[in-house]
């Protein structure tokens, strides 16, 4: 794991304790569901990032033609 997940760990540990220490059972707030979004859509961008890209697997290439000329290097 790089800087940059390491704090992204930090910051989810961070946010989950806000997302517990807003909810009460007796006030009916719904505070705890804005920090449960948050949480939720930080844990799967984590997931994402440690299962599909590291610092040479993902390469972000929008143009059709460069990506072709890659694909066919690598197979002959």
């Amino acid at each position: 794991m790089n800087l940059r997940q390491k704090l992204q760990v930090i910051i989810l540990l961070l946010l989950s304790f806000a997302a517990f220490a807003s909810y009460h059972e007796g006030t009916g707030g719904t505070a705890w569901l804005m920090w449960l979004a948050v949480i939720t859509i930080m844990a799967f961008t984590f997931i994402f990032d440690m299962s599909f890209s590291n610092e040479s697997s993902f390469i972000f290439d929008p143009d059709a033609d460069n990506w072709r000329r890659k694909v066919e290097s690598l197979q002959s």
